[in-house]
């Protein structure tokens, strides 16, 4: 799956991006490491951590984590 948001970037196939789903009180969670391409949207700059609610196979559920979900710093949501 590849989703491009602004200049967020998650591709599972890319190394650096990550997708680790938890389930809690019957709802499943993602908490995604994305690529930052920067302003520009040309080179990568970094990468950046978001979390919220997922289901499998939705393209949908993971844009909607790129543009508004929580951010996390590894340890937790911050």
């Amino acid at each position: 799956m590849r989703v491009q948001v602004n200049q967020m970037i998650y591709d599972d196939a890319h190394p650096k991006c990550t997708c680790k789903v938890v389930q809690s009180q019957g709802q499943l969670y993602a908490f995604v490491q994305c690529l930052d391409m920067g302003m520009d949207g040309e080179r990568l700059v970094g990468t950046k951590r978001y979390w919220g609610r997922f289901e499998w196979g939705s393209e949908d559920h993971m844009r909607a984590i790129l543009a508004n979900g929580g951010k996390w710093n590894g340890r937790g949501p911050v």
